[in-house]
């Protein structure tokens, strides 16, 4: 007989390199579910609740958490344990108070990063595609799955791929618009040097696929290049979310 449908579970030493845990502790981990994050660029919410938080030491504990409500993405309640975290996610665990935001560390672990409830209310998304839909309106799609309907007093034209947006969460009101250029503060999401911040010294355009290139300058002064596909825009003079403070090149 052949299997129908996808693999229900997933060992712990094909996991994804971008997940903090152990390799060798058990045979099995959690498999994230079809959500808003492709599974080479999210975690399960249960691992991060189990092996990184330490809020629970099981599965059972794990959804005995998750069912009773206690912990939100973006501002919605979440009861599965696969359910994907990607980046600039916003986690809030409502018995404890706290609220975290998942970027990358240099070493290309997804992590959870502590933030202010002020901040708990707002994400950062990045446009990944732009088109035209019925009765002429324009609908961007975020990185996280979103689609969002421009304003009828907004310009198409001003909003660019790979620009950022911030929007408040749950409701996806439209608050400010980041745009990837120079002088731009970026954060890199993928390659090599992944984790690092910094300002955007320049943007060289070419064809192909992975061929255009952005010079990045970190928080020490050094200068990096990586693809464009790889940097995210967090704010225009200054980040508008809290970041890692390690953001530095590496030597």
């Amino acid at each position: 007989m052949t299997r129908l449908g996808q693999k229900k579970q997933l060992k712990r030493l094909p996991a994804p390199a971008h997940w903090p845990i152990s390799r060798k502790s058990t045979k099995f981990t959690i498999r994230p579910r079809p959500g808003p994050h492709p599974k080479d660029s999210c975690i399960p919410i249960g691992i991060l609740l189990r092996e990184v938080m330490g809020y629970a030491h099981d599965m059972r504990e794990i959804r005995k958490i998750l069912t009773a409500g206690q912990v939100k993405v973006d501002g919605r309640t979440v009861k599965q344990a696969g359910f994907p975290l990607g980046v600039m996610d916003v986690i809030t665990v409502e018995s404890s108070g706290q609220n975290f935001r998942i970027l990358p560390r240099t070493d290309g672990k997804l992590v959870p990063v502590p933030i202010q409830q002020d901040e708990a209310g707002f994400k950062v998304c990045r446009i990944q595609s732009k088109r035209m839909v019925k009765g002429g309106a324009v609908q961007l799609s975020l990185h996280d799955g979103r689609c969002l309907l421009l304003p009828k007093d907004h310009n198409p034209e001003d909003y660019r791929l790979l620009d950022s947006l911030k929007i408040l969460v749950p409701d996806q009101h439209l608050v400010s618009k980041f745009p990837l250029e120079k002088g731009a503060h970026v954060i890199i999401t993928r390659g090599k040097n992944v984790g690092i911040q910094g300002k955007v010294v320049q943007v060289e355009k070419r064809y192909g696929t992975f061929a255009s290139i952005v010079t990045v300058e970190d928080l020490q002064g050094k200068k990096v290049q990586t693809a464009l596909q790889y940097v995210f825009v967090v704010g225009s003079n200054k980040p508008e979310v809290t970041l890692i403070s390690a953001g530095g090149a590496k030597e």
